[in-house]
């Protein structure tokens, strides 16, 4: 036994501290070549060393146990490039937390009644410009609907794959536009959503379909707002950086915000694409809505799963950025997700705030 390291020596080694080193053995995927019978110290293998450097340097790049125990089992030099790619996502998934945190806290310190002194003015209707774009993409019809109204912008992505898709969309988006227009408030606009799922529910519910809806809009009394449910998008470029401001009501988003499914493996998932809400699926509906802070200068993209899921996250802000008005943007974005392949109806709509 003089060749053998202890667990100390070993841990100096390989640079796994002795807590890992035990944690890892229990695992069984850096077992101890031998353990004292009598005080259950456990040895190492210099031999062991190598194998430890390759799963320190796994586990610092947040690779798990048991995938690494299974690659070196079966060494599969094709598995760099996997979680290589990975990373890469994360990376992405990461950058755009941090940013919309700390765009949150500049937004706050800007807010009327702060102690910071900039001055924020809600733009109004007439600062707004828009444009919007469609493609059927990867399918024979286009069941999407995108809304440019006065203060009232819109997509819609209806579902089932049917013509009652398309009907739920329009149904959707029209009731929305008529009722704000009675009433802009916000609470008119919440009220809006309510009727909108109801006179879809009504007009489709026997058909098993409905439609996602993402709605930004000025409002008479709390300014710029969103309204949302299902898995388009709202999303805002300042000063070059694009930030995304709602949320996925998916299964798979779902359960990547609990930890119970890697990010990567999201885009991959047999319940991607089941929503867990939408208009018209029910004779209620539960709308994510919020203020958006707004400057002149800012760029909102909504946008339909279609127009967003073939695009990288560096190809989906350079494109925003690379034209100036709303219009060409929309159909850049929309053309780029058609030559990438999209699988799906792809619409975007642009407003800039003037």
């Amino acid at each position: 036994m003089d060749d053998l390291l202890t667990i100390g020596e070993f841990s100096v080694s390989c640079g796994l501290s002795p807590k890992m080193l035990r944690s890892y053995a229990a695992a069984g995927l850096l077992v101890p070549i031998a353990v004292d019978a009598w005080s259950g110290y456990r040895y190492y293998s210099p031999a062991q060393v190598h194998r430890a450097r390759v799963v320190a340097a796994l586990r610092r790049a947040g690779i798990g146990v048991e995938e690494i125990a299974g690659f070196l089992d079966a060494p599969d030099p094709r598995r760099f490039a996997e979680w290589d790619e990975r990373i890469r996502q994360s990376a992405v998934t990461h950058r755009e937390a941090l940013a919309l945190a700390r765009e949150l806290l500049r937004e706050q310190a800007e807010a009327p009644g702060s102690s910071a002194t900039t001055e924020r003015k809600t733009p109004m209707a007439e600062h707004l410009s828009a444009g919007a774009a469609t493609d059927a993409g990867g399918r024979a019809d286009n069941e999407d609907i995108a809304l440019v109204g006065d203060g009232l912008f819109a997509v819609a992505d209806g579902l089932g794959g049917l013509s009652e898709g398309a009907l739920a969309a329009r149904t959707a988006t029209e009731t929305l536009a008529a009722a704000f227009a009675a009433d802009a408030t916000l609470d008119g606009l919440i009220s809006a959503c309510r009727e909108a799922n109801r006179m879809v529910w009504q007009r489709t519910g026997a058909e098993q379909t409905g439609t996602t809806l993402t709605a930004f809009a000025i409002t008479s009394d709390r300014g710029p707002v969103f309204v949302h449910a299902g898995d388009s998008r709202l999303y805002r470029m300042r000063d070059g950086l694009v930030v995304r401001l709602t949320r996925d009501h998916t299964v798979t988003a779902e359960l990547v915000e609990t930890g119970a499914l890697r990010a990567d493996l999201a885009a991959t998932h047999p319940h991607r694409r089941v929503l867990t809400r939408a208009f018209g699926v029910g004779p209620s509906v539960e709308v994510d809505y919020a203020g958006v802070l707004c400057r002149p200068g800012d760029r909102m993209l909504l946008c339909t799963d279609g127009a967003f899921e073939p695009l990288s996250a560096a190809d989906l802000t350079a494109t925003l950025r690379s034209e100036s008005t709303p219009r060409a943007a929309a159909e850049a974005l929309v053309r780029h997700a058609v030559r990438a392949g999209t699988e799906d109806n792809a619409t975007a709509l642009v407003v800039d705030i003037a």
